[in-house]
């Protein structure tokens, strides 16, 4: 070393010394705060190397207190508290030395600050002394005002030591200085660490339970925790979602309400919270001692979760011994809350996207199957309409929409007739059938498109409608198709049928709009209008027959209100077409050449070569309308059998006549003009007569009286007409004795006023015996 180093290095030391606070002799006045760490920890070989030229036995001492000091600063503030107790016992020749710290607004043990201390000594320290406390044989040395503190017991002289003390403990406060301020930037870091790992657990995970462990398990180390929870707000009320380090199922069941417990004051406040000791503390309410002291916690601290300026949760940390958290520590935590909040607020975002998504994959779903049921439509109409302008038969139109649809296909009439179907056979009679009773059974005003269930059969119907008129009814057999495909595809296959209906119905309207004309003036024409007729009926090959008679038909209640209402005139004009149409659906059709409908008659020329069949197929004809217009009434009259079409005329009023007998008994029934007799010739003469009320004036009292004696009376009386007014033979008849009959018939005599001997009232009693046997 030349001449100028040594002076520099000489110069350098008394700078130091003056800086510690030691004169020449190495006595010590002071330890300025400001030399801190830098002379403690990173300069420490340095200071040793400028108080070796001072033999002094203080500046010797101290350059070792220094020394050992510094090096466990070095390591860290366990081993510095480790190091400073042994070496205050050593140079003080201590019994022992008790390193003291300040928590929870009391000296406590360091080494026992789990389990607190409670000695008598301890108690009665002072709270920030900043000088040597002296008792009998023990000495408090402060090193850190209302901080740290050393008790030494077990000192012959306690005030002898009373410099050295001071001076050690300068020392010794420079030394946690320096230990703290080494361990700034390396605690910074892994501050730094710490939140870069919880970020990117936020960025590669989705899963907040996941994010929740990472964030409770960093905070419980990073702020040497015991325990750590992460509380969220549900319904005004602090939940606990994640909770590490704790011993009790209560808390990691926790729910607190705002200004319960530290978090909720947190929640109240919306200002982070620390308490130093937890069961002495007045700040925070007393709603979780018991928890409190089932977990052992003594201090906690707690920061708010917060998403655009409201309180979402908090974030808490206990410790199971009284302590002081920094504003470090609250930053730290902070930190972490904030990080919480944005896993949240990302988690909810994330959500949001996906659900996002799934509705947007979900519309375009629902926009791609809307869009193969309209195609599928489409190509079902053109296929449907171009069958229908090349001609083709409802039953082509039919096969096109099962080819198109997969499944068994049916068309029936306004009454629930089949009219076409396809596959043919595909539907049994049981089954037709209960397709017939679930469209009555769900069928009203309402003639949209259905789906129902009927016995065994599921399929869907939607009505044929023109206009205001009901045509019939589309129907699909276990439909292979959605509903909406399925309502799509009977609409078009409605319309279509609908279209077709019209067009054969404008057609078969002219032909029987032409061939009711040849009717009525062949029933009702002069006689050149007849022959004309007749010409033209061979022209539209409605030949009268060789044998033939007329039935008139008459239907009482066409226009009759049903169950919805008065009728419109589109519906009772639907319900005259069904009339007319009615003999078409019979079996023995074939027989009527000539039909018209006018009011509510309607006037057939029927092909007969005997009477039976007539009446037979008149009854059929009845049942018919019955079925197709139910409460009605209806009555049909037959004429007798006739060969010659120019007595037609003639023929259509024996009919009437038959009609007007029919329509006495005011029920439905068939009546031959063959069946009326002299009561035919009665209303031949007189047209209008009331059958009822001519019987009512001739027989009434005879009717009233009690049976059996009654019917007893009107077949004696019937006997007696049929025996061509003989006693003895009427006697014969009924096998009983002539006085019998004659006191029979005097009684009748009395009872109606009419006397059997006068031809005149006796005739009047045959009639309206007869009328009465025919309208009963």
């Amino acid at each position: 070393m030349n001449a100028s180093q040594s002076k520099l290095l000489e110069e350098r030391q008394l700078r130091c010394i003056a800086q510690i606070g030691l004169d020449k002799k190495g006595h010590c006045s002071a330890f300025p705060s400001r030399l801190g760490g830098e002379c403690m920890g990173r300069t420490a070989p340095v200071a040793h190397a400028l108080l070796e030229p001072h033999s002094a036995l203080p500046v010797a001492f101290l350059k070792d207190a220094i020394g050992t000091l510094a090096n466990a600063a070095d390591h860290g503030p366990q081993a510095l508290f480790f190091e400073a107790r042994i070496l205050f016992r050593n140079i003080l020749a201590a019994r022992d030395v008790r390193l003291l710290v300040r928590s929870g607004g009391a000296w406590r043990e360091w080494e026992k600050l789990n389990d607190g201390a409670d000695e008598a000594l301890i108690e009665s320290l002072p709270d920030a002394p900043t000088d040597v406390v002296f008792f009998q044989d023990s000495a408090f040395i402060p090193v850190q005002v209302a901080r740290v503190g050393l008790l030494a017991e077990g000192i012959d002289d306690p005030t002898a030591l009373h410099e050295t003390a001071a001076v050690l403990s300068k020392v010794f406060g420079l030394a946690i200085a320096s230990s703290e301020s080494q361990s700034v930037n390396p605690d910074k870091l892994e501050a730094i660490r710490v939140f870069q790992r919880v970020a990117n657990k936020i960025l590669k995970s989705q899963n907040l339970q996941e994010i929740f462990l990472q964030i409770t398990h960093e905070a419980k180390i990073r702020l040497s925790a015991d325990i750590c929870g992460i509380m969220l707000l549900e319904n005004d009320a602090l939940v606990m979602k994640r909770c590490t380090g704790n011993l009790a199922v209560e808390t990691a069941r926790l729910c607190m309400k705002a200004g319960q417990g530290v978090g909720g004051r947190v929640l109240q406040t919306r200002q982070p919270c620390s308490i130093e000791d937890y069961v002495q503390s007045e700040i925070i309410s007393r709603d979780f001692m018991s928890l409190a002291r089932a977990e052992r916690v003594r201090s906690a601290l707690a920061v708010p979760l917060m998403s655009q300026d409201q309180v979402i949760g908090v974030l808490e940390v206990w410790r199971r011994k009284p302590s002081t958290f920094t504003t470090q520590h609250t930053a730290e935590l902070a930190t972490l809350a904030n990080l919480a909040s944005l896993a949240i607020e990302n988690a909810a975002l994330l959500e949001a996207r996906e659900v996002a998504a799934q509705k947007l994959q979900d519309a375009h779903a629902e926009l791609q199957q809307r869009y193969d049921v309209i195609r599928n439509s489409a190509n079902l109409q053109e296929s449907l309409i171009s069958t229908l302008l090349e001609g083709g038969s409802l039953s082509e139109i039919v096969q096109r929409a099962h080819e198109h649809l997969g499944s068994p296909v049916l068309i029936l009439d306004r009454h629930l007739d089949v009219k076409a179907s396809h596959p043919h056979g595909s539907i049994s009679d049981e089954g037709l059938r209960a397709i017939q009773a679930g469209i009555s059974q769900n069928t009203g005003s309402d003639t949209r498109y259905k789906a129902v269930t009927s016995g065994a059969v599921r399929f869907a119907f939607q009505s044929i409608t023109a206009g205001s008129e009901q045509m019939g009814w589309a129907i699909l057999v276990n439909p292979e198709i959605e509903d909406a495909s399925a309502q799509l595809a009977i609409t078009e296959l409605c319309v279509t049928a609908a279209l077709h209906q019209t067009k054969e119905r404008a057609a078969a309207r002219a032909l029987t709009d032409k061939l009711t004309m040849l009717t009525w003036d062949l029933l009702e024409g002069p006689d050149h209008l007849r022959q004309l007729a007749l010409q033209r009926a061979k022209e539209l090959n409605a030949e009268i027959p060789g044998e033939y008679c007329v039935l008139v038909c008459r239907v009482d209640g066409i226009d009759k209100p049903g169950k919805i209402g008065l009728l419109t005139g589109g519906e009772i004009e639907a319900r005259r077409r069904s009339i007319a149409e009615a003999h078409d659906r019979l079996p023995s059709r074939h027989l009527v050449r000539l039909s018209g409908l006018r009011g509510n008659e309607l006037a057939l020329v029927v092909s007969m070569s005997d009477t039976a069949h007539a009446r037979d197929f008149a009854q059929s004809l009845l049942a018919e309308i019955v079925r197709r217009l139910p409460g009605s009434l209806v009555t049909i009259g037959l004429s007798r059998s006739c060969r010659d079409p120019m007595l037609m005329p003639a023929a259509w009023k024996d009919a009437h006549i038959a009609l007007d007998v029919a329509r006495q008994s005011r029920k439905a029934t068939v009546v031959d003009f063959d069946e009326v007799g002299v009561a035919g010739l009665l209303m031949s003469m007189q047209d209008g007569a009331d059958f009822h009320q001519f019987v009512k004036e001739t027989l009434g009292k005879l009717l009233s009286e009690k049976s059996p004696q009654r019917e007893v009376l009107l077949q004696t009386l019937r006997s007696f007409f049929s025996c061509n007014c003989s006693q003895q033979a009427a006697a014969k008849e009924l096998r009983t004795h002539k006085k019998t009959i004659a006191y029979r018939l005097d009684k009748i005599e009395r009872i109606t006023g009419l006397r059997l001997a006068a031809h005149e009232q006796r005739v009047l009693l045959y009639l309206a015996l007869r009328m009465n046997d025919l309208i009963a």
